[in-house]
């Protein structure tokens, strides 16, 4: 006897997929059975995940989405809707973020950031939210990071702006409830990836990090992508408004 996660009959959208945590979140939920949504602003990249999935026997569409844009969350939801016929699951993946100093950062820096990295995930999920509502079905999982729980140096405005996720992830789940949509959220520590690896090596390498982890490792994508799909699928039914660390233990309180 044996429990498995099945996703099959699932349409699963995952945002700023086209590499690290994103792609490898979108490889397992296709694994487990979802249609899956590749969508990116880098339309190269996500023309190129959508392909793997096909390749290995799933269906996947892909659209060059940027999520600043409130019209392009609503067309990535369209082109779902499509390509799928409904949408059950959004991935909120995609961030930016600006490895400096908080002195050292120019406004037009923290601007993009928070644009891309809170709007961005209020933008999508405020485009799934009908077609969720009136299906009565949703699952909503939001990357959180370790850096919105706890702050971090050189990451003074990604961590505000996933702080404001956090929060936005709590409030909307609240809201949300009654029409059987959860929203919960994933807080990764680093975790190596093409986009971490600035932030990895201004504060001393992979080696000097782990130290830092009772696991005395760095995350892999897989590691956040495991607890994701968890959370994006039936099993998790009875809990929203949750943030789960996915850190190796760098969180634990003292």
């Amino acid at each position: 006897m044996s429990v498995s996660i099945d996703l099959t009959g699932k349409s699963a959208i995952v945002t700023g997929s086209g590499r690290g945590i994103g792609r490898e979140t979108a490889l397992l939920l296709a694994k487990a059975g979802a249609c899956l949504t590749i969508a990116d602003v880098d339309e190269t990249t996500a023309a190129g995940v959508a392909q793997e999935i096909r390749a290995m026997g799933g269906a996947a569409a892909h659209v060059r989405t940027d999520i600043t844009s409130a019209e392009d969350a609503k067309k990535m939801v369209r082109a779902a809707i499509d390509a799928h016929g409904r949408v059950d699951i959004l991935v909120n993946n995609a961030a930016r973020w600006t490895t400096k100093l908080f002195k050292d950062i120019t406004p037009e820096e923290y601007d993009v950031d928070i644009r891309v990295t809170l709007y961005g995930t209020l933008n999508a999920s405020r485009a799934v939210l009908d077609p969720m509502m009136e299906q009565k079905y949703g699952r909503i999982v939001n990357l959180i990071s370790d850096a919105g729980r706890i702050g971090e140096p050189y990451l003074s405005i990604y961590s505000a702006a996933k702080g404001g996720v956090a929060a936005f992830t709590k409030a909307l789940a609240k809201e949300v409830g009654r029409y059987s949509i959860t929203v919960n959220g994933v807080a990764p520590g680093v975790t190596h990836t093409p986009g971490a690896q600035g932030f990895i090596d201004s504060a001393g390498g992979d080696e000097k990090l782990a130290r830092a982890y009772p696991l005395r490792r760095l995350g892999q994508p897989i590691d956040i992508a495991n607890a994701i799909l968890f959370l994006a699928s039936d099993l998790s039914s009875y809990m929203t408004g949750q943030i789960f660390s996915v850190d190796g233990g760098y969180s634990t309180p003292g």
